[in-house]
This record gives structure tokens, C-alpha cells and sequence, in this order.
């Protein structure tokens, strides 16, 4: 991706970083980082936000991994 400075945007996903060009949106990014949007939350400065949001210059952008399973009663 990009040279590490204040003017990117950090993204975080588990132990793995990346450091992006601000102006792009979290689902941009995703899809760029061959990650399926669909299975992660968004989160930016720490606040729960959707994947349309449009990052800024310094936002840190924190992948989480959205896990299913288990039965439901009928």
C-alpha cells in the first residue's frame, strides 16, 4: 500500500496492518484488500460505523471479523 505517515489511514484486521490513502470508503478498502465486506464490521476511531463511511487523513479503520454459527430453535 503506502509509506507509513499522519496522512494515511491505518486499517487493523486482527495482528495485520495496512497503511491507505484517505478518500476511499471502508468497503472500497475491503474489496481492495481482497476482503469480503460482507463478513467484517466497521469500525473508525473507535466508533461502530457502516462501510460507506468515506475516511479521512488519520482515521484508524478496525476490521472486525463477523462470526455465525450455532442452531436456531424452530
Amino acid at each position: 500500500m503506502t509509506e507509513q505517515t499522519a496522512d494515511n489511514v491505518l486499517v487493523t484486521l486482527r495482528k495485520q496492518q495496512w497503511r491507505v490513502e484517505p478518500g476511499k470508503t471502508a468497503r472500497q478498502i475491503m474489496e481492495e484488500l481482497d476482503l469480503n465486506p460482507e463478513n467484517f464490521l466497521t469500525m473508525i476511531n473507535g466508533q461502530l460505523t457502516d462501510d460507506s463511511t468515506r475516511l479521512k487523513a488519520g482515521d484508524h479503520l478496525k476490521l472486525i471479523a463477523v462470526i455465525s454459527g450455532g442452531e436456531h430453535a424452530a
